[in-house]
């Protein structure tokens, strides 16, 4: 299999952690979206919000149109990467697109609120984009992962689902 596995879902829902797991099972290599916009913007996630939300997506949408032309890698998504639908139509062809769906009282039980910006007005926001965004997730993954378990748990249903059909 040469295709990217794109994982999407909420912030703090596991992404970057499983990705990097997984990247290392199938031997891909692991890229952390928000990372790659700060490598390729030549500044940090939060200064770019500063400027503006629109100038974040933009830098994201950036990121999708560079990142879908690879191949052989986990990428972690950010939690808005859904909002623009160019972004996904970008990935749909190469990637395996993975929802990875995490109960809100798990997230808010391992998140560190002060790192990200969305969260600066408190954690009710995180209801309210599962709210906005919960549809999106789901019409634009090809399979969806619940991760209310252990890590284990969420890798093996990964797993299972590449190996089942690719």
């Amino acid at each position: 299999m040469r295709k990217n596995i794109l994982l999407i879902g909420m912030m703090g829902c596991g992404k970057t952690t499983l990705g990097r797991i997984l990247a290392k099972k199938l031997s891909y290599d692991f890229i952390d979206m928000d990372d790659y916009i700060e490598e390729i913007a030549n500044d940090s996630i939060s200064n770019l919000f500063k400027v503006s939300e629109g100038n974040f997506r933009n830098w994201e949408t950036e990121a999708c149109r560079r990142l879908s032309k690879i191949n052989k890698s986990v990428i972690s998504a950010g939690g808005g990467v859904i909002k623009k639908n160019i972004n996904m139509k970008l990935f749909n062809d190469n990637s395996i697109i993975i929802f990875i769906d995490r109960p809100i009282e798990n997230i808010l039980e391992d998140i560190d609120v002060s790192k990200r910006p969305l969260l600066s007005k408190g954690k009710e926001v995180l209801y309210k984009l599962k709210e906005e965004r919960y549809d999106l997730y789901n019409n634009y993954c090809h399979y969806r992962v619940v991760n209310d378990g252990s890590l284990e748990e969420a890798i093996d249903s990964i797993m299972k689902i590449i190996n089942e059909k690719f």
